[in-house]
């Protein structure tokens, strides 16, 4: 028994309603058919409960392969051609095809496909809702069998009678020869109009001087399939008005002749159904685009703000240190050991506040795009004996070893001197800090194909291994330097990274806790 149908309710009494991206969220996880989203090269880009249960792959299995996966190889080229038709900003509705589910099963399914498009009208990816009519398949041929042969012997004549879709019987020649009462309340007409008019009575006015040579293609071919694969098929009622149908067609042969039944289903609720999802996908592809938009436009005003404000710093900061070296060197009224305990303190405390002003300029330009890159064929050898000639007063202070391990002859890397000297730099910096007195800190570099790989390597007090993924985060401190306190902002990592992927490198670190750290990055060479 079909329930009675209520209309649906956004909001119940006492609850507060949801926002239009949770219903849409609720919509589409909710949808038995598969619900995907994929990039201009068919990468899939969301996927849910609806996809995992039509083609068995969890989203973590799904997320960021090719739409290939689902698509038999045989089949490929159609791909090509569907997304050709998509980056023209055209549609595909209601194609029947064959996908492969993940335990190798072919299946039947049902796609329709929509571009979306930005907020410059482009196309940026791809909706498809993808329907399993393996099952619907099965049935149809089962119930085209049942119902031709039911005509054939005319029996269950009540059967036909209540079925939910019209049914049409005919002839050769086009003539309709039955006709259910579905099919008069579907096409507005009587029985008995029915029975004297021909098939393409009910084909709309535009195609109806093509109907007869598609009827005869269908006689030669004698199979039961449905009609018009891939086409938005519509029929017209008496009153000449049009409606969006599905049509399934099946041969049979009786004592008149060879005979086609025909099954109509009326599909203008299911055609509004998709339509309002679409809507609802599109406008919330548009708001998390909106979104996305003032996010990145937040992120650099704030990288603005920041780059503006360590400026002002640093005028006043650099103001105090060249005060306090003055006061450093001036013989003419010299200070006592307590004035310069003090005045070494301004001085350290304010090249330190500057250091880490320097870090926060350096971030904010770079996530502004603001700072550019000279890139050269730069000598590794020159610019790693300057980096540790610049960390060796630092090293010799807190009792740590500095030296080159292993480095190539006449070894070269395509960087930015400049940058390459901060990266090594900072990595130096970080292993001095974190390396008790007597230890080591080493460089060394090896050939890797087109890159160069150098290493940075500390005997130090290790990173626990749950906190290397999250080492390169800003403002991320992991634990405590070898005195035993914190130091920095938590930047410089973050900053090596960046410079390392902007020269067209990556950066990663190795290592256990009391057993040191191996900081390693690449660079192309020359």
């Amino acid at each position: 028994m079909t329930r009675p149908r209520t209309p649906p309710r956004t909001q119940l009494h006492g609850q507060t309603p949801l926002e239009p991206a949770n219903w849409l969220a609720a919509i589409v996880e909710s949808s038995d058919d598969a619900i995907i989203g994929k990039s201009l090269d068919g990468m899939i880009t969301s996927w849910n409960k609806g996809a995992e249960q039509v083609f068995g792959y969890p989203s973590s299995e799904a997320l960021g392969r090719p739409i290939t996966m689902l698509i038999p190889s045989e089949l490929w080229t159609e791909e090509e051609h569907i997304l050709e038709q998509l980056r023209n900003g055209g549609r595909i509705d209601h194609f029947e095809t064959t996908r492969i589910r993940k335990d190798g099963k072919k299946i039947a399914v049902s796609l329709s496909i929509s571009p979306v498009f930005n907020s410059r009208g482009e196309v940026c990816g791809f909706a498809k809702i993808v329907r399993d009519v393996t099952e619907r398949n099965r049935l149809i041929k089962q119930e085209e069998t049942t119902l031709a042969s039911t005509l054939a012997e005319h029996k269950f004549q009540e059967l036909i009678e209540q079925a939910p879709d019209a049914i049409l019987q005919v002839d050769s020649s086009g003539a309709i020869a039955i006709a259910n009462r579905t099919a008069e309340l579907l096409f507005g007409y009587s029985r008995e109009e029915l029975l004297s008019l021909n098939v393409d009575a009910l084909v709309p006015q535009a195609a109806r001087h093509k109907h007869q040579g598609y009827r005869d293609k269908f006689a030669a071919a004698g199979v039961t399939r449905p009609m018009g694969e891939g086409l938005n098929l519509h029929a017209q009622r008496k009153d000449g008005s049009l409606l969006p149908v599905e049509i399934s067609l099946s041969p049979i042969s009786s004592e008149r002749g060879n005979q086609v039944i025909a099954v109509v289903r009326d599909v203008t609720e299911r055609k509004k159904t998709e339509k309002q999802l679409r809507s609802l996908q599109e406008s919330y592809m548009h708001e998390l685009e909106a979104r996305q938009e003032e996010a990145e436009r937040l992120n650099t005003l704030k990288s603005e703000f920041m780059a503006s404000i360590s400026h002002e710093l640093r005028t006043p900061l650099h103001t105090i240190i060249g005060f306090a070296e003055l006061l450093a060197e001036d013989n003419e009224a010299p200070l006592d050991d307590k004035q310069k305990r003090f005045l070494h303190h301004i001085q350290a405390d304010s090249e330190h506040l500057l250091g880490l002003i320097n870090d926060v300029l350096d971030l904010s330009r770079i996530e502004a795009g603001g700072l550019r890159l000279a890139t050269e064929s730069v000598p590794l050898e020159k610019i790693i004996s300057e980096a540790i000639h610049s960390i060796s007063p630092f090293a010799t202070e807190r009792g740590v070893i500095v030296s080159v391990e292993q480095m190539p002859a006449q070894a070269k890397v395509s960087a930015d001197p400049l940058r390459l000297r901060q990266i090594l730099y900072n990595l130096l910096s970080n292993g001095v800090k974190f390396t008790e007195r007597g230890g080591t800190v080493t460089v060394s570099a090896t050939l890797h194909g087109d890159f160069v790989r150098i290493t940075v390597a500390d005997t130090g007090v290790g990173i626990a291994a749950e906190e290397c993924s999250r080492i390169f985060d800003k403002f991320y401190q992991t634990g405590y330097t070898s005195s035993g306190t914190r130091q920095g902002t938590g930047l410089g990592l973050t900053i090596c990274k960046q410079l390392v992927e902007m020269q067209g490198g990556k950066i990663w670190v190795e290592s256990e806790l009391r057993h040191g750290s191996r900081f390693h990055f690449t660079l192309p060479a020359p």
